[in-house]
């Protein structure tokens, strides 16, 4: 039996998919997960931040793949389970390509996989992540910012902003299409500013039709840029990702998938969370088509329990690295990670906290970084600079080819120095852009140049040696 295309896929989602009511198919997740977490004797050590046990890995895998072909992908929408043979999953998975082409051009690059230990740098998709920027000319200040970096290799835009037109937005309404569209020129026009044309970007609105409405080959979404398209917590999707999945397949775009499990969730405990998380890829495997090209993706996230949504301290660490470990053993296509950090920017602790989580994911075989140094927790607006941007970017390159034991003790080293000061809230609230950045000559404050050159030396006196 052969992996099936999408419109079978889609024909499973809305006609023939058994319909299951939502808490069954969540209570079904918390069984078999916590049975599997069992049966292949997966425990979580709080002393580890980069695990370095290959076996350990496998099993991950194994059971994660277990536990997709017992309960398949709950399709919200039609309230219909999609689900796939064994035989489908394998041949899926065969078919993966180990690389795809973003951006056009003198900008075009190449993302392979890299493997655990690589010495290959990292692609650097850079970005911020749900800080509520004011329409038109800010946003575009913002993002030429960032893209002028030369280091940086391709654009995360979205989710989008709070107002339209200066008008509240609601998702799937008008205003919200209007904005999709709105936000990919100005996303065009920061590129151009930047003179790098052909930059890579992908858009990140929740609803299909704001995503669409920014596909332009001209002033918008290119064929060599993506949609942003995520698995909703845990193994579920709906009508408006299925849509935009529709959609890119048909534009011929790529397709950047997302996914991640959440502790202390329908998951349970951080070991079930590592299960689910290898599920949720599977399921963009199967069902977003991550096994056709162009598409790349950033799987594998453990996210903390709590309000704040962040990554960078134990059990979400643990987690993270080692189902990203479990990807790059197993699946021969590249595989990216997102950044969440408690504190906000300009901040020490947030600095620490992007070198915590770059180190980590780098050791365990990351191919490529979105919006790095994003505090996701809104606190109030404009939270995000190009100058996280730029330090995940230079980490990157500098700590490519470290191994996991060293990474985990440097981690262990720099998460002292923040864990204690994460509360229920996240951290520091951090500066705007216009408190970091001169919007005129778009270069940043003396007072953060000062900051960044501090945060790079203690760095380097961890025994980092920088390339740029």
């Amino acid at each position: 039996m052969t992996a099936p295309d999408f419109w079978e896929v889609l024909n499973r989602a809305i006609n023939t998919g058994a319909q299951t009511p939502v808490r069954d198919f969540d209570m079904k997740i918390f069984h078999e997960a916590s049975r599997l977490v069992k049966e292949h004797d997966i425990k979580y050590d709080p002393e580890v931040y980069v695990p370095n046990d290959d076996s350990l890995a496998d099993d991950v895998w194994n059971a994660g793949i277990e536990l997709f072909l017992e309960l398949g992908m709950y399709c919200m929408s039609s309230k219909r389970v999609i689900k796939f043979e064994e035989s489908e999953v394998k041949d899926a998975l065969k078919d993966v390509s180990d690389s795809v082409e973003i951006g056009e051009g003198s900008e075009k690059r190449t993302v392979t996989r890299r493997g655990i230990g690589s010495t290959k740098p990292p692609v650097i998709v850079g970005g911020v992540i749900e800080s509520d920027f004011p329409e038109g000319e800010t946003f575009i200040k913002l993002y030429q910012s960032i893209a002028e970096d030369p280091l940086i290799d391709g654009l995360y835009v979205g989710p989008p902003l709070h107002t339209s037109e200066g008008h509240t937005v609601r998702m799937g309404t008008p205003l919200a299409l209007h904005l999709g569209r709105r936000m990919a020129s100005w996303a065009r026009e920061a590129i151009r500013r930047a003179g790098r044309p052909g930059l890579h970007f992908v858009s990140a609105c929740p609803s299909a039709i704001a995503d669409i409405a920014a596909c332009n080959p001209e002033d918008g979404v290119r064929k060599s840029d993506g949609l942003f398209i995520s698995v909703t917590a845990e193994l579920k999707t709906d009508y408006e990702a299925l849509g935009k999945t529709a959609y890119a397949l048909d534009y011929g775009c790529i397709r950047a998938t997302h996914g991640g499990s959440i502790i202390g969730g329908w998951a349970g405990g951080p070991e079930g969370a590592v299960v689910v998380s290898i599920s949720d890829f599977i399921a963009s495997v199967m069902v977003y088509q991550h096994n056709l090209d162009p598409v790349y993706g950033d799987h594998g996230l453990t996210r903390c329990p709590g309000p704040v949504p962040i990554s960078s301290v134990n059990p979400g660490m643990w987690g993270t690295e080692l189902t990203g470990q479990a990807i790059a053993r197993n699946y021969k296509g590249p595989n990216g990670r997102f950044f969440l950090t408690a504190a906000g920017p300009g901040t020490e602790m947030q600095f620490r906290e992007v070198a915590a989580l770059c180190i980590a994911s780098l050791a365990s075989g990351r191919d490529l970084f979105c919006g790095g140094g994003i505090r996701r927790y809104k606190v109030k607006p404009m939270l995000g600079s190009a100058l996280e941007n730029k330090f995940h970017a230079e980490l990157g390159h500098a700590a490519t080819g470290i191994k996991r034991d060293d990474a985990n003790e440097l981690v262990k080293t720099i998460v002292q120095k923040y864990e204690k000061k994460v509360t229920k809230d996240g951290g520091p609230w951090g500066f705007t852009f216009d408190e970091m950045y001169d919007l005129e000559t778009l270069t940043p404050r003396q007072k953060f140049i000062e900051l960044y050159d501090k945060m790079k030396n203690e760095m380097k006196d961890l025994g980092l040696e920088f390339k740029y």
